[in-house]
């Protein structure tokens, strides 16, 4: 499904101009990460407050969950416009076909049966291999457009964690698994207990013991995991966690 969506920076009397750069400098990372992945193309408007996207979304569901939750900058968006847009070849067809009435158009094609089992398989190849520190197998595993969210975007903890955010495609993950590796060695990544599966979601407690290299301090942390799994691909990648434990060995406390 593609939409055409028009915002507006609403930023006036709550930050400064200044400060709603330095947002849009990491809106701007997680912008670009979906145009390399094909799920966006973003335009700016000459002198004006505001950005057009034209956006590929496989529902209104995941629609409203990127713009009212995924985004970084979801709290100073207004969201002016959005139009639903359909293929202009197949609206071609229509007319040449005067619109056929409801029963006549073309089935759509049903959605592939969800095996659990396939799930299962997959999540845990992914636990196993990050927890053997075998990131390229774990990579490997991925859609190549895959959508990583790993918890939003916040002013002041992103210097220190600068791998936060929602990222799209295997070519920013990756990146951004270098980063991680510039600033933390991660010693132990272990389930708790087991995968609960459902159908093409799987969801996984990790406990996590890790170093900061710049100081050496330790730090654990128990990172929930929802993994969807299409096609023997994780296609959505989400992980929930406290940063309390890692921002206190970061600035030494």
């Amino acid at each position: 499904m593609l939409f055409y969506v028009q915002m507006k920076w609403n930023y006036q009397g709550r930050i400064s101009q200044d400060q709603l750069w330095d947002m849009e400098a990491l809106e701007g990372d997680h912008g670009v990460a979906g145009i390399r992945a094909g799920f966006v193309q973003l335009y700016k408007v000459v002198s004006q407050h505001r950005i057009i996207a034209i956006v590929k979304a496989d529902s209104l569901d995941d629609l409203d969950r990127n713009s009212m939750g995924w985004l970084p900058m979801r709290e100073y968006l207004e969201f002016e416009q959005v139009w639903a847009l359909r293929d202009y070849e197949g609206f071609l067809a229509d007319v040449k076909a005067k619109f056929p009435p409801p029963g006549q158009q073309q089935a759509p094609r049903p959605a592939a049966p969800v095996d659990p089992a396939e799930t299962r398989e997959i999540a845990s190849a992914w636990f196993h291999n990050m927890n053997a520190g075998k990131y390229d197998d774990a990579i490997a595993l991925l859609d190549p457009n895959v959508l990583w969210i790993n918890v939003p975007v916040v002013p002041g903890v992103n210097d220190l964690v600068p791998w936060l955010g929602t990222l799209h495609g295997v070519e920013a993950v990756t990146k951004s698994f270098g980063v991680l590796a510039a600033h933390s060695k991660i010693i132990r990544f272990e389930l708790i207990d087991d995968l609960l599966v459902s159908g093409d979601r799987a969801v996984g407690i990790i406990h996590e013991h890790s170093q900061c290299l710049s100081n050496g301090n330790e730090y654990d942390l128990e990172v929930a995991t929802f993994l969807t799994v299409r096609n023997r691909k994780i296609t959505q990648w989400r992980v929930e966690w406290d940063p309390s434990p890692f921002l206190r060995a970061y600035r030494n406390l």
